[in-house]
């Protein structure tokens, strides 16, 4: 009758999922915030409850999650929130007015303790060129969470390999 968020929807015979990115025209964003969600575990349905806990009225903060295969989604399955497909405001960044022009990407895990995997990397680099192809975004607007000027914050992680990411 009805689907529900989280819900699972059988398919027989269905191909497996693959992440397609929705891109819809606009000149609003101008950066793209990576983020990690400093926990080992999670997936786009969880942070939305959390972040619902908290108080965000639209739930999940963020734009797009990548996951790290520990909660049901592969290893570097890219989620898109509702909040990208409304083209919502994020929820994600408040210093510089990030929410309000950068696209945030939560990639799932601890990179201040753990190493990003290579299937979530190259889903990262994947997402980000299309998203900055498409959006114009400058390789010099694409940055960490803790690198945003007035951000107080480690966030993507001390462990974040900015060096291979750029040279992908």
């Amino acid at each position: 009758d009805r689907l529900t968020m989280g819900q699972r929807l059988l398919i027989p015979q269905a191909l497996p999922a693959c992440s397609i990115i929705p891109l819809y025209p606009s000149n609003k964003w101008k950066y793209i915030i990576i983020h990690h969600s400093a926990t080992d575990a999670g997936n786009a349905l969880a942070f939305y409850n959390a972040h619902k806990r908290r108080g965000f009225i639209h739930g999940l903060g963020y734009h797009f999650v990548i996951d790290n295969g520990s909660s049901g989604k592969p290893d570097g399955y890219i989620e898109i929130s509702p909040r990208w497909l409304k083209q919502q405001d994020g929820a994600h960044c408040k210093a510089s007015g990030m929410n309000y022009k950068g696209i945030g990407i939560c990639l799932v895990g601890n990179y201040s303790e753990g190493d990003v995997s290579e299937k979530q990397m190259a889903s990262l680099v994947y997402l980000v060129n299309i998203l900055r192809r498409f959006y114009h975004i400058p390789i010099r607007n694409i940055m960490g969470h803790g690198q945003v000027p007035g951000a107080n914050t480690e966030c993507p992680g001390k462990r974040f390999p900015w060096k291979s990411f750029f040279s992908r």
